[in-house]
C-alpha cells in the first residue's frame, strides 16, 4: 500500500532548536547540511514537475489526435491541469515547505539574534 511521506521536523529537533542547545557553529554546520538536502529537494522536485507536464501533455495530444477536438477533451484537459497543479502542490509543501517553515520557526525563537541568517 503507498504511504505519504510528510517531511517535517521532529520535535526532539524543535525542542533542540528553541532550547539553544546548538552552539552558532554548530547552528551553521547544520543549517549547511540541511540547506545542501533542501536544494537537491527542489531540484528534484523541478524534474518531477516538468516530467509530468510533458507526460501530461503528451497524453492529450495522443487522446486529442484520435478524437480530434472535443468539448470531453477540452474538460478533461482542464480537470487534469487542475488536479496535477493541487497534487504537486501539496508535495511541495508536505516534502519541501513543512520541514523548511518548521526549521525556519525553531530557529527565529531559539536564536532571535540570528533572525533570518539561517533560513531554508
Amino acid at each position: 500500500m503507498a504511504q505519504l511521506h510528510i517531511n517535517s521536523l521532529s520535535a526532539h529537533e524543535r525542542a533542540k532548536l528553541v532550547e539553544r542547545r546548538f552552539s552558532v557553529d554548530e547552528l551553521a554546520a547544520l543549517h549547511a547540511a540541511l540547506a545542501r538536502a533542501h536544494r537537491a529537494r527542489r531540484r528534484a522536485f523541478r524534474r518531477v514537475t516538468v516530467f509530468v507536464a510533458v507526460l501530461v501533455a503528451a497524453l492529450l495530444i495522443m487522446t486529442g489526435s484520435l478524437t480530434g477536438p472535443t468539448p470531453a477533451l477540452a474538460f478533461s484537459a482542464v480537470a487534469l491541469t487542475i488536479l496535477v497543479a493541487i497534487v504537486l502542490t501539496l508535495t511541495w509543501v508536505l516534502a519541501i515547505g513543512l520541514y523548511a517553515h518548521q526549521f525556519n520557526d525553531a530557529v527565529d525563537e531559539g536564536y532571535p539574534e540570528l533572525l533570518g541568517r539561517y533560513h531554508l
